[in-house]
């Protein structure tokens, strides 16, 4: 029984990469994501749910990478948790924080752990390399400023 749970969780979650993240069918969400879904890596107090998760996806990553596409390079399940390492790659064309659009393919490699519930996706945690992109988005900045 719980071998059937864990790869129908695994399912549910390559699923979501290809039709919502990759194919950006954003109309699917509800079909994922649980009302009380709630990602721990945004910021505190962040609205939840599939609207919430909507938002994110089609307002903050596609206006910084309109162009945006995820590859999962690892996808592994075990009981109600999967666990994808992926790569958000696309080009920086919108403002991120406090850098400027760049201009430049950039690619942002994570991991998202994922608990399910009822065959929805309830909780996630992500890691990302993040930092690195940004310091590295600055220092082209800073290079750039200093060419002008």
């Amino acid at each position: 029984m719980t071998d059937t749970i864990t790869a129908i969780n695994k399912a549910i979650v390559q699923r979501l990469y290809k039709e919502v993240l990759v194919n950006w069918n954003m109309s699917l969400v509800e079909e994922f994501i649980a009302p009380h879904f709630i990602s721990h890596d945004w910021p505190e107090g962040s609205p939840s749910g599939p609207e919430a998760f909507r938002t994110y996806y089609s307002t903050v990553i596609r206006s910084v990478l309109p162009d945006a596409r995820y590859e999962v390079d690892d996808l592994i399940a075990e009981g109600n948790r999967v666990v994808v390492r992926w790569r958000l790659l696309g080009t920086h064309k919108g403002h991120f924080l406090d850098i400027a659009p760049t201009g430049r393919f950039i690619t942002l490699e994570g991991i998202a752990i994922y608990r399910l519930e009822n065959n929805k996706l309830a909780e996630r945690w992500v890691v990302t390399n993040l930092h690195r992109l940004l310091e590295k988005a600055k220092d082209t900045s800073s290079a750039n400023v200093k060419q002008h």
